[in-house]
C-alpha cells in the first residue's frame, strides 16, 4: 500500500462519508444492487484495492445511466462522482 499522509487519509475518509450520506438521501431512488455497486467502488478506492479503478469506472457508468434514464439529476450524480473520486487516488488517466 502506498504511503499517504494523515491529511490525505482523513480527506479520503470524509469523501467516503459524504458519498454514504448522498446515497442515504437518495435511498428511495436507488435499487439495492446499485447502492452496493457504488459503495463497493468507494471501499475499493479507500482501501487501495487492485480493482479500484475498474470499480470506479463501473460506478461512474452507473451514475451516467441513472442520469440518462432520468432517475437522477446531473448535479447530484456529479456530486456523488466527486465524492467517489475523493475516496481514492486520482484515476490513472486523470
Amino acid at each position: 500500500m502506498p504511503y499517504y499522509d494523515t491529511d490525505t487519509l482523513a480527506a479520503r475518509g470524509r469523501s467516503h462519508t459524504q458519498l454514504r450520506e448522498l446515497l442515504d438521501a437518495r435511498a428511495p431512488i436507488l435499487h439495492l444492487h446499485e447502492r452496493e455497486l457504488l459503495l463497493d467502488a468507494a471501499d475499493a478506492l479507500l482501501f487501495d484495492e487492485a480493482d479500484g479503478d475498474v470499480k470506479r469506472a463501473a460506478a461512474r457508468d452507473l451514475l451516467s445511466s441513472l442520469v440518462e434514464s432520468g432517475r437522477w439529476l446531473a448535479g447530484p450524480a456529479d456530486e456523488a462522482a466527486a465524492a467517489l473520486d475523493g475516496c481514492g487516488p486520482l484515476p490513472a488517466n486523470a
